[in-house]
């Protein structure tokens, strides 16, 4: 009597693991990915940015610049590696890091930016891949773009209020720009 039970435990046991399989394992991933893909596709595929056909990047990943016409993302502690991504880790009391974050200054300095109103750009985020910047960084760097290029700060002003994001619910977070977007954005202006 106890073998018959103990066999009729494994079946049922057996029965569910294959039954978690096909639900767990193949049908919620892919009513999951269809659903996201229905009502989100722009996000369910990786919020990819295109430009005259090509894609350039993603929304959410922030990419290295070099050129003075660009605005600036924050820095990144792994070179804007996406694997691996992350943080530098360095304590506030680093010897390390104030020697990075004074050679930051020293840099936005000669190319006219305030950094005291840009303070993001003196420190990595912690995925060193955030793609944000506040709004009066994005300002201030405005101000370096419209030097190299000639082109009115108010054109460049208006680019970013349209690249603003606002906070969720009007209170959730905080009001930022997206620097891929701006940064496309500003990049199809000048190729028109």
């Amino acid at each position: 009597m106890k073998s018959n039970e103990s066999s009729n435990q494994w079946e049922i046991a057996i029965r569910f693991i294959f039954l978690s399989l096909l639900v767990f394992g193949l049908l919620y991933p892919l009513s999951i990915t269809g659903l996201a893909q229905s009502f989100f596709p722009f996000k369910a595929n990786g919020s990819v940015l295109v430009s005259e056909g090509k894609v350039v990047g993603s929304e959410l990943l922030a990419q290295q610049v070099s050129s003075k016409f660009l605005f600036r993302y924050r820095p990144s502690a792994l070179s804007y590696a996406t694997v691996p991504s992350g943080a530098s880790n360095l304590s506030p009391s680093s010897l390390e890091l104030k020697n990075l974050v004074d050679e930051r200054k020293k840099e936005l300095e000669n190319d006219g930016i305030h950094f005291e109103k840009c303070l993001e750009l003196l420190y990595t985020s912690a995925s060193g891949l955030d793609p944000h910047i506040s709004v009066p960084c994005a300002l201030e760097q405005a101000q370096l773009i419209q030097k190299e290029s000639r082109i009115p700060f108010r054109v460049i002003n208006e680019l970013i209020k349209k690249n603003t994001e606002y906070p969720l619910f009007g209170f959730v977070g905080r009001e930022r720009v997206n620097v891929n977007q701006l940064n496309l954005s500003w990049i199809q202006m000048n190729h028109e």
